[in-house]
Formats: structure tokens, sequence, C-alpha cells
């Protein structure tokens, strides 16, 4: 799975892959139903997701995390539970959704003059006060 896949069990419970992170080894996992959020957790390699407040319950094993080309992906276990739908999904109420877009680009040319002008009346100044304090 990779990020923001998704696994829809019985009970109306959804497991969201959150994020990936090979380099630091760590998948966020968040167990969601039609109310909102039920559990998130960090998970290594080995530790184990589990849910059992409602019906048969769930519980999952991370035993793999790997850096992928365009996506990280983590390999679940599936020790209980009954998987009924696999989807993609992008979730509207997350703050985080938009964070990996480049935000925008302006004109800078103005910016870079400005600072060129400070930079150039601070050197003025200091060769003048030089100058000055060696003539004395």
């Amino acid at each position: 799975m990779s990020t923001r896949e998704c696994l829809t069990f019985a009970d109306n419970l959804t497991l969201i892959v959150m994020d990936v992170e090979p380099g630091a080894g760590v998948v966020w996992l968040e167990l969601r139903d039609g109310h909102g959020l039920l559990k998130s957790s960090i998970l290594k390699t080995g530790e184990s997701f589990a849910f059992d407040e409602r019906g048969e319950g769930l519980n999952l094993t991370v035993t793999r995390i790997y850096a992928g080309g365009e996506r990280d992906l983590v390999d679940l276990d599936l020790e209980s539970g009954e998987i009924l739908k696999r989807s993609f999904q992008e979730l509207p109420d997350d703050p985080y959704q938009n964070r990996d877009r480049p935000g925008q680009s302006g004109d800078s040319s103005l910016l870079n003059w400005g600072l060129a002008i400070v930079m150039v009346l601070v050197l003025a100044a200091w060769v003048y006060f030089v100058a000055r304090s060696k003539g004395r």
C-alpha cells in the first residue's frame, strides 16, 4: 500500500495509510468510520495496529517499508479482519493534503534590486567612515 490508499473493513471501518517515511522506517496509519477518527498510530516494521472495539476486530502487522520511485510503500500483514474494498482516497478534511504543492512564484527582481541598493548604501557608508577615521 502507499500513501492515501485505503482498506475498508466490516463495520464501516476504513484504514488509511496517511504517510510512509522509509528513511525513518515508519508508517502513519489511521482508522476511521463514518463519524471520524477512531485510532491513529505511527508504526515501525514488526509493530502491530490493533482495534478490537467493534465486531471481530482488526489486527495488522507492518512487515516491510519500501522507498519507491514515485511512491513509498508499506507491506501490511492482516492478522484478523475482513477486507471489503481497497481504494485510493483524498480526504477533504485533511489540512495537510496539499502540503507538497509548490507555492506561488512571483517576480523577485524588485526585491533583488532593493537588496542590491541597500547593500551598496551600506558599503558606501562603511567606506566613508573607514576613510574618515584614517584621515584623523
